[in-house]
């Protein structure tokens, strides 16, 4: 599985207009140069989506020595903001085709890539593990950029709380991630990318490869050892009583759910003193309220009466408990599931990286 990732690089000390020449004079190509609207950043240099390859970075690398070299600088303002693609690549897509053909569509289009040489995206439980995993060891992220990093209004922290409290969907995880600006921005799904933004601006491709490597890891390692996709099964149980007791939907309802099968639609016209009609109104009520699936209706034919018997012998259940089975992602077992450190499966080499950046920003 191999996901891609695009790069936007922020730097001052040269125009738009400045860094596009010299880029397109060096025979540069498939990239595009904007505004950002961010005080003191005079220049956002947007990559295409690129796989993690040597000819990746050979392009990376002559893009920042042509920034180096025309005096552009960093500052404060700057950010590196990463955006890894939500889908891998489809296998068998080559990764030297890919590259060439996402630059030559940006540079034909100023867009980027997408489409057929995508799979399926993440999905919401991939996607809530990362963002857990990340925002749960925030402290040890911020060490590895410099302080104006932290708690920086472009690139806001996540609520742990929030994220654990969140449905395991898309939508549902961008509501509690500070939209555009938060550290981790889902708001770039529907255009097939997660963003992560708390990165300092750099215009040194080392750097870069570090931050994009580990991020592809903290992606690769949640989909491959902490996920699982196949048959899901789910216990669900109803409330005790969702209604006021002595209400009549009340008495409906506790009949139903305490009583070993059920109750027939004459036992709760007789305990209620309304018709048949109501009592089925009632139990659609109590459908909406606890799901189709925790009420059980047992015919007349079921309960050992024909047809001609009449429909007031027809019984409802409500269920105490039952189990959901579907097909889906869900997290490993706990006997199972790799461990949840964002330093789980990073490579010797670049965890060495990691630990002397700490050290030295903290220096």
């Amino acid at each position: 599985m191999t996901h891609t990732f695009g790069i936007e690089i922020e730097t001052a000390g040269r125009s738009v207009s400045e860094v596009n020449a010299a880029l397109r004079a060096d025979g540069l190509r498939g990239f595009v140069v904007k505004p950002d609207g961010t005080p003191s950043v005079d220049a956002e240099i947007v990559l295409p989506p690129l796989p993690d390859t040597q000819m990746t970075w050979d392009y990376v690398q002559n893009i920042c020595r042509v920034l180096q070299d025309i005096g552009c600088t960093i500052n404060r303002s700057c950010g590196l903001h990463v955006h890894i693609s939500n889908a891998p690549l489809n296998d068998g897509t080559s990764t030297a085709f890919f590259f060439g053909d996402s630059i030559d569509h940006t540079e034909r289009t100023g867009s980027f890539l997408r489409g057929t040489y995508f799979a399926d995206p993440m999905t919401g439980v991939e996607v809530k593990d990362i963002i857990r995993r990340y925002t749960s060891q925030q402290a040890v992220i911020d060490s590895m950029h410099p302080s104006s990093r932290t708690n920086n209004r472009y690139c806001q922290p996540l609520e742990l709380a929030r994220i654990e409290a969140a449905d395991n969907t898309v939508a549902n995880l961008t509501r509690v991630t500070h939209g555009k600006f938060g550290a981790i921005n889902l708001t770039t799904w529907a255009r097939g990318t997660l963003e992560f933004r708390q990165a300092a601006g750099t215009i040194e491709m080392p750097k870069m490869r570090a931050w994009v490597r580990f991020l592809l890891n903290l992606v690769e390692w949640t989909k491959s050892n902490r996920v699982t996709q196949g048959a899901t099964e789910v216990t669900r149980t109803t409330p005790e009583q969702p209604f006021r007791r002595g209400a009549r939907i009340g008495v409906i309802y506790t009949a139903c759910r305490t009583q070993f099968g059920g109750a027939t639609v004459q036992d709760l016209m007789d305990m209620t003193g309304t018709t048949a009609i109501n009592i089925r109104a009632r139990i659609s009520e109590i459908r909406t309220r606890v799901g189709d699936a925790a009420i059980v209706t047992h015919t007349q034919q079921a309960n050992g009466h024909s047809y001609g018997d009449g429909q007031d012998l027809a019984r409802y259940e409500i269920l105490n408990e039952w189990t959901e089975h579907g097909e889906g992602a869900t997290l490993l077992p706990d006997n199972r599931i790799g461990i949840a450190s964002i330093w789980a499966g990073l490579s010797d080499e670049l965890y060495e990286f990691w630990q002397d950046r700490i050290i030295e920003l903290r220096t």
